[in-house]
């Protein structure tokens, strides 16, 4: 039996000028989650991220709870599959929104004005903003758009789980939110426009697991945190 162990990385500093690494809370939450593997006996026979600094720091945040402990832990593979979907898409597709939806607009200058002033509501507008931006790019209301429409993006993802050699029983992959939402949409056989349903709440560092079924992954268990005992450092961005 295989199983994936898919990790979403630790949260992100939304209100810095780099969104592309993690804050203190951030680091905090992949220690801990290292932790709880090396307590639960769980190790890995390969180890995947995406690109992004934030996925590679959270991996880094696990793997250092077992290598003080010797334990052994491959060094990750960079797999772009696994990578968030690119800031030009939602950028460009709320600069469209932003001229035929007054309220988007107004929503946007709100959210501007809060990251300019490092004001935490930042975190809460981008939740509100990026809800309706992936809400229309799922259902190509913009289409063609840059850098790939939703079902592009999707079979991008899709190679991810696809690379992970059979012979392996254990797999750690660190990636974010989208990604996730759409291998359980993928896991559960689902079209689509049903994804967006698993993209609203996918908690920082959470741990979702997948068992292969011959050349098919199903789900086991879905966004959970059992290594955050702490409700402060339970954080959704």
């Amino acid at each position: 039996m295989s199983l994936l162990y898919l990790v979403r990385h630790g949260q992100a500093d939304r209100l810095g000028k780099n969104y592309d690494q993690l804050t203190e809370h951030g680091w905090k939450q992949a220690k801990l989650l290292g932790d709880y593997f090396k307590n639960q006996r769980i190790e890995f026979d390969s180890v995947y991220t995406g690109t992004l600094n934030r996925q590679k720091q959270t991996a880094q945040g696990i793997i250092k709870s077992f290598s003080m402990n010797q334990f052994c832990i491959p060094e990750p593979i960079e797999n772009s599959a696994w990578d968030e979907f690119d800031s030009k898409m939602w950028l460009g597709l709320a600069a469209k929104i932003r001229h035929a939806n007054v309220n988007f607009a107004k929503l946007y200058e709100s959210y501007k004005k809060a990251w300019e002033e490092g004001k935490e509501e930042t975190r809460d507008y981008f939740q509100e903003l990026i809800q309706i931006v992936l809400n229309d790019w799922v259902h190509g209301v913009w289409d063609p758009v840059e850098p790939y429409t939703f079902q592009e993006y999707v079979e991008k993802v899709s190679i991810g789980p696809k690379n992970i050699p059979e012979n392996v029983k254990s797999t750690l992959v660190v990636s974010s939110s989208t990604p996730i939402a759409i291998m359980m949409g993928l896991s559960c056989k689902m079209s689509p426009v049903e994804f967006p349903v698993f993209m609203k709440s996918i908690t920082n560092s959470s741990l979702s697991v997948f068992r292969r079924e011959k050349d098919h992954w199903e789900p086991v268990s879905w966004n959970n945190t059992p290594h955050l005992q702490d409700p402060d450092l339970v954080t959704l961005v």
